[in-house]
């Protein structure tokens, strides 16, 4: 490699870590102002807020679809001190409509996200996990991310494009990204409007939604546009 060629790929590597570094620098403060924003969230609005999002979930064509011929659908046990949208009476609708409603539990061993058939309402069904989850027991029947046909995703942010912010530690994006390489299956994310912002801060590795379910609107993401 000549001493051109060896500082033009220098420069290009110093530019690509500039760039990481602003992306996470973006995402960190995205997601400090929702974080604190939900959390300002009372209780009553809380539940106003899932209750209207999970009368539009139980609207969703999508899901309704999938309900009705005995398709799979994930869904999560929202966390009540994180201010989360809770999707609880949409999943409960859907399995007494003949969906298999799935839920994420939290492994050591890859895959990290795995969904388990789990009733949250039955207690024998679920178990204490780490970060203050409610997950299912590791001896309920696991189901391949890739065979779910709908998958209800809770997050920080989300924009009209499908991107989405979560933690930070990349779980939905690996149990996602198996869906996408299936060439199957429907992601949905839940929030409470003021979550959807003009440009969520996403990565080569994040994996966005094909659209979003709010208090306020279904917003139909337009994934891959500028």
């Amino acid at each position: 490699m000549t001493t051109s060629n060896a500082r033009r790929e220098y420069e290009r590597g110093r530019l690509g870590l500039q760039v990481t570094r602003l992306l996470l620098e973006e995402k960190r403060a995205l997601r400090r102002a929702m974080s604190e924003r939900r959390q300002l969230a009372s209780t009553d609005e809380r539940a106003r807020a899932s209750a209207a999002v999970n009368a539009r979930l139980q609207a969703l064509p999508e899901l309704v679809a999938a309900s009705t011929k005995g398709g799979t659908v994930a869904g999560f046990v929202a966390l009540a001190a994180r201010g989360e949208i809770d999707p609880a009476h949409a999943l409960a609708a859907a399995r007494a409509a003949g969906a298999r409603v799935v839920l994420p539990r939290v492994s050591a061993q890859a895959p990290r996200l795995r969904f388990h058939d789990a009733d949250p309402a039955e207690p024998s069904h679920m178990a204490a996990g780490p970060h203050g989850l409610l997950e299912p027991v590791a001896t309920a029947a696991e189901v391949d991310a890739a065979a779910i046909d709908v998958m209800i995703l809770p997050g920080l942010a989300f924009d009209r494009r499908g991107n989405r912010l979560g933690f930070g530690g990349g779980y939905y994006d690996e149990a996602a990204g198996k869906l996408r390489a299936a060439g199957r299956g429907v992601l949905v994310g839940v929030a409470y409007d003021f979550q959807i912002v003009d440009d969520c801060p996403a990565g080569p590795a994040d994996v966005g939604v094909d659209c979003v379910v709010t208090d306020r609107q279904v917003v139909r993401c337009a994934r891959g546009a500028a």
